[in-house]
This record gives C-alpha cells, structure tokens and sequence, in this order.
C-alpha cells in the first residue's frame, strides 16, 4: 500500500498594499482641491452626453492657475461665458506669492470685477455642482481652491409672446405667458411696478428639478395663505414635472369633484388683476400658464374683456354667460324629462307635431339624447385633436352630415337635434373650457335622472349640485363667496360688472373699500 504525499498548504498571496497619491482625496460629496480629481468624476458622469462640454486651460497673464469649466452647450450662452468671463480670469494678474490664502484672496478680488450681470455663487457641495449643470448653469473649478464657482448664464430657446390661444379677446393686450419663468415674471412686472411683488422660487422634481415660482403682494395677499401655498408645494415629493396641472392635483383640498378649485389662465393681465385682489399665482417652468389661488365659482364667468369695455356691455356679456351655464347643465335634460312624463307642459299642437315627428323613430327620448350627446362630444374632440383646418372641417361638416342623415334614417327628432346643438352652442359662451368639460359630464347625470323620475329627478339633480357647490371650499375661501356666504360690498362685480369707481378695488390702503380678495380671506 502505497501513502499519498501530503499536499503543501496553500497559502493565500498577499494583496499589495494601496498606496494614496498625495493629491487624491475620497470621492464624496465635497468637492476636491485637486482639479484632476474632480475632472474625473464629471467625465465618469456626464461623458455619454452629446452636449457635456469640459474644458481645462491655464488663466493669468503668466499662466499662473489651473481652471476647468464644464456646461451643457445646449443650455448655456457661450458667448457670454466666454467674453464677460474666461476673457477676464485669463487677463488678470493674480498675485505668485507661495502662500495659497494670499492666492486666493487674489481671486476673490477678482471675482468682485465681473459684471453684475453675471450671477456667481460659490460651493463646497457635488450635489449644487451637478443640480447646476443639468439646470443650464456652467461649473468652474479651480486648483486648490476646494470650492466651485456656478455662474447664471442660460440661455436656451423659447417660443416668442403671442397672443393666448384659449383666451382671445376683441380689446385688450394680446400678450399671453410663455414657457420661460424669467419672460413669464417680467410680464408681470412691467403691469405691477412696486417692490411689494414677490416672486419666490421653489425646485421640486428629483429628476426634472423644475422651478416654481409663488407670486403675490406683499401687504395685500394674506400671510396665512401664502405660507399655506408654499409649504403645500414644499411638500410636494414626485420625480418628475411634466405638467402645472400635477401641482393642481397635488394641493387641491378636494380632489373628487368635476369642477376647478384652481383656476389657470394664460393671460398676464387676469394675473396682476388678481393678483391685486390678494390672490396668489403660481407659475411653473415650461408651463404657458399660471395658477390663481384661491378660486370661486364665479370666476368662471368673468372674462378679461369684461374690463375693457363699458360696464353695460360687460354685464350684458356676463348675464349671457350665466344663461348659457343653465341651458347647457338642463336644456337637453329638461326636453327629455317633459317628452317622456310631462307632455301636459307641452302646448297642445306642439305636442301633435312632435307626435307625429317622432312617429317613426323607435327609440325612447332618453336613447335619442344620449345618442346625440355622444356623437357632439365626439365631433368636438375630433376638431381639437386633428389639424386646426381639417378640425374645423370635421366640427361643421361632421355636425351637419350626421344630423341631416340620423334625421332622414329615423333614428332621431328633429326637434331634438335643435336642442342639443343649442346646448352645444351655450357651452361655447364660456369662457372655461376645462369649467365647460365639468358641465358636459354633470349634463349626462342630469338627463339620466330626468328620464327616470322627470322633472322631479332634474330638480333633485340641481339641487344636489348646488350642495355640492356650498360645500366646497379653497384655502379657506368657500367656493360660492361671495353669494354663500353673502358679501353685499363684493357684489359689485359678480352678476354686474359695476363702474369702476363704484368698484372700490384700490389696493391694500384702501380699507373700507377692500378687493374681493381681501374679502374672502377675512
């Protein structure tokens, strides 16, 4: 029998020990005072980018200091970067004393010489360096200085001021808001000229980093309700902004109900009006509109225009957009209930003719209704998805083909294809048209309930809507104010739109005669 040799134990190798070069420091959330290091890390982080931009050179007359600026070239303005900036650090003569704090108050010197125009903060932070990059702002790093240098200098692309496509007007300004924050401010700036306009910048978005931006009037607005509005946005926690209309739903108290709690608006002039009035507006970055807090129903129909004609006229205008409201929630629901219940209402021969009109149709009143409701809502979506000119195409044509032919084959009244379009045509008198879209779906309940218990069911439908109504309520400003509760002094611009030295909005000053805003926050 043979005996195995014993193996030799392995031993395991030893690693090499790790050897720190004298310059390199931790990568962690501050920056390092070696510029090396820091290149490397934007490079680890930003090289797949088409539009990343790093540059390293030597500044100073004598070539004194290592400098390394990084930007996003599709965000930030080149030239200015170059001539107001990188012009001025190569130019000047900094100090070669050896010791680094004389250096570098050399530097600080220096920064004091650059144009206003030019927004310049100072970091210590990785997480400030790369919000900046992203955000349009260029980066500068400098060796052994421990510190970046993040400079104001965006400069991308935007539509120009037009006028607002859904709120055009006879009179008035034709200027609308765009999807620049710093356009969208100045506009209202040049309407409010007094240090009391605030505008103050919140980010939200972990990925987008959106700015919002809450205005109002120091003095007029309630301190309460701005607070309120800022720690609701503060408390905001999404990864992405795509739209305004995400802060909408986030910050609303009642977020099941068809009607707007918060008004938008793409006018800067309906802004700085309610803005004066106390309100709040908020703006949010590549949004083409702007926020009103807080909002009452009867906001819905008023309308820019109504301020620039003669109070009897804009009276006029508001009353027949208060009968449009009616027609559109109870004309096709009210026709339904008294055809199918309540012919005695009918005069006698209207009813024979309408009798013998929808002899040959083999459908309820209801099912006739409904039919016709859907295919005018189908046709109004189709018009404002397609082509502005194929839209209108399809909205006439559409309209008048389908209605002629769904005449002729029997499947609807005449009668009733009259009092469809007419509540077709009220909806379009107001002003709103997300207000409007809330009308369309409580009129399909509506007619539901009327073709079940008539008119008894359509009253019942009313009444519960305005329950509804009464019980809302917006950052502390009930939803009716100032009807429910009643405010005689705010009355003076809600049915009327009284003349305006009887209007009596005359700023914060003004006590015995204060805005509808203040009044509601009171």
């Amino acid at each position: 029998m043979k005996l195995k040799k014993p193996k030799k134990p392995i031993t395991p190798a030893k690693k090499p020990e790790k050897t720190t070069k004298p310059n390199e420091e931790k990568q962690d959330g501050k920056i390092s005072s070696n510029i090396e290091n820091n290149v490397k890390r934007l490079e680890d982080i930003f090289s797949d980018n088409l539009d990343f931009i790093l540059r390293e050179m030597v500044i100073g007359t004598k070539g004194e200091l290592n400098l390394a600026v990084a930007f996003m070239e599709t965000l930030v303005d080149k030239v200015m970067i170059s001539e107001f900036f990188l012009e001025k650090l190569s130019t000047y003569n900094y100090e070669t004393s050896e010791l680094p704090d004389e250096k570098f108050k050399s530097i600080e010197k220096m920064l004091k010489s650059i144009p206003a125009a030019l927004d310049i903060e100072e970091t210590d932070t990785w997480e400030d360096v790369l919000t900046a990059i992203v955000v349009g702002k260029a980066v500068f790093f400098l060796e052994e200085y421990g510190k970046a240098w993040i400079v104001e200098a965006r400069a991308w692309k935007e539509r120009g001021i037009a006028e607002p496509q859904n709120e055009t007007v006879v009179q008035g300004p034709r200027e609308g808001f765009v999807e620049g924050l710093q356009t969208n401010i100045g506009l209202l700036r040049r309407r409010l000229k007094t240090e009391n306009f605030i505008a103050k910048t919140i980010t939200i978005g972990t990925t987008t980093n959106n700015d919002i931006v809450v205005c109002y009037l120091k003095g007029v607005a309630d301190d309460a309700m701005v607070k309120e509005v800022e720690q609701k946005i503060n408390g905001i926690n999404i990864e992405g902004l795509v739209t305004g209309n995400v802060i909408n739903e986030f910050i609303e108290e009642t977020p099941f109900t068809p009607f707007k709690l918060i008004s938008t608006t793409e006018r800067p002039d309906k802004i700085a009006a309610s803005l004066l009035e106390g309100r709040v507006a908020i703006l949010t970055e590549n949004t083409p509109s702007a926020m009103i807090i807080p909002t009452v129903f009867w906001q819905f129909f008023q309308s820019s225009e109504d301020y620039y004609e003669r109070f009897p006229i804009a009276t006029f205008n508001r009353l027949v957009r208060m009968a449009a409201f009616v027609l559109v929630l109870t004309l096709t629901a009210f026709y339904v209930a008294i055809a199918t219940y309540h012919q005695e209402m009918i005069p006698t021969q209207l009813a024979l003719a309408m009798s013998a009109i929808r002899g040959p149709v083999p459908f309820p009143t209801v099912v006739e209704a409904l039919f016709l409701e859907v295919v005018l809502e189908g046709l109004r979506e189709a018009g404002l998805r397609l082509p502005k000119a194929a839209g209108q195409a399809v909205s006439i044509v559409g309209a008048l083909v389908m209605g002629q032919a769904a005449v002729e084959a029997g499947l609807v009244s005449p009668q009733l294809v009259i009092i469809v379009a007419g509540s077709g045509v009220a909806s379009f008198l107001i002003p709103d048209y997300s207000f409007v879209i809330a009308l369309r779906l409580l009129k399909f309940t509506l007619i539901i309930l009327a073709s079940i218990l008539g008119i008894y069911g359509l009253i019942m439908g009313l009444i519960g809507i305005m329950l509804h109504l009464n019980a809302l309520e917006g950052f502390g400003v009930p939803y009716m104010s100032p009807v429910t509760p009643f405010k005689k002094r705010d009355m003076k611009d809600i049915f009327v739109r009284a003349p305006w030295p009887q209007m009596g909005k005359s700023g914060p000053k003004n006590e015995e005669q204060g805005g509808q805003g203040q009044d509601e926050q009171e």
